[in-house]
């Protein structure tokens, strides 16, 4: 529980920094976002071999 509450204590500080004032709601809804996005990131991250240029770093 102390992990969920810093993290939601670190983003309605990233969000107060850019002048916004979200509610519990909004940031427990990007917590969901980020916790699906970045798991799935990072396995697609895993998938690719070592030797894969970023994205926008390719040039045929």
């Amino acid at each position: 529980m102390e992990d969920n509450c810093t993290l939601v204590s670190t983003l309605r500080a990233l969000a107060l920094r850019q002048g916004v004032t979200p509610s519990d709601a909004d940031l427990e809804a990007v917590q969901a976002f980020l916790a699906t996005v970045l798991v799935r990131l990072s396995e697609i991250e895993a998938a690719l071999p070592p030797e894969t240029p970023p994205a926008g770093r390719y040039l045929p």
